[in-house]
């Protein structure tokens, strides 16, 4: 009799340990497809997709994180009813509306906050220089002069890697800065030899995901 109980203990043991064994599968699976939220690709920000409506925002991020505010545009012409994520914290990122009264459609994230975690596969973010994103793409590329409203914006990545993307990148030139040509309402291109000791000085200080409209295009 004894040896009959030890012998069903034993069985019922081993099938125990062979449902733990799935269950920790199962975790681990899930563990694995988990969603980064600093990850931004051609198509999302972390969760975030081009069909996410307000209330999915609130759901993915507490209703607390999730604040609307309208802002001044571009040379201040107008305003813009936007939706702040993370406000006034290194996490900080701005929706804009394809529908800014329904908020049921994005057409565009920007990012500016100094320190933000956001980043593509490649390693491309907040800080990254002009000649981390010339490595990336393999091709020279051309961006507006520093110094006014629309400064520091790639314009074209003339048929590099990363010339179909929808993640888009604006620069930052700080500091004291004796060529004067790389300042003013012009288009510049990277091929001019007297840029090139500047590359590591241009830092990228804008991240743009759009979803519909592309600037420049």
């Amino acid at each position: 009799m004894t040896k009959r109980i030890l012998i069903a203990i034993t069985i019922s043991l081993f099938i125990l340990s062979c449902a733990n064994d799935k269950n920790e599968e199962k975790v681990t699976d899930k563990i694995a497809i988990s969603i980064d939220s600093t990850l931004v690709t051609d198509s999302s920000w972390g969760a975030i997709t081009g069909k996410t409506d307000i209330q999915g925002l609130r759901e993915i991020f507490g209703e607390a994180n999730v604040v609307d505010e309208r802002i001044c545009g571009l040379e201040c012409t107008d305003s813009i009813d936007v939706t702040k994520i993370y406000k006034e914290t290194n996490k900080e990122f701005i929706i804009y509306w394809a529908d800014s009264f329904y908020h049921k459609s994005i057409n565009m994230i920007e990012c500016y906050a100094e320190g933000a975690p956001y980043h593509t596969a490649t390693g491309l973010k907040m800080g990254r220089s002009m000649q981390d994103i010339l490595t990336e793409n393999g091709k020279p590329i051309n961006f507006l002069g520093f110094g006014w409203d629309y400064g520091g914006n790639i314009i074209s990545y003339n048929k590099g890697k990363l010339d179909s993307s929808n993640i888009k990148f604006r620069l930052d030139l700080p500091g004291e800065v004796e060529n004067q040509t790389l300042f003013g309402d012009t288009e510049l291109s990277t091929t001019n030899p007297d840029f090139k000791e500047y590359f590591d000085k241009m830092l990228i200080n804008r991240i743009y995901l759009f979803f519909n409209e592309q600037p420049y295009q």
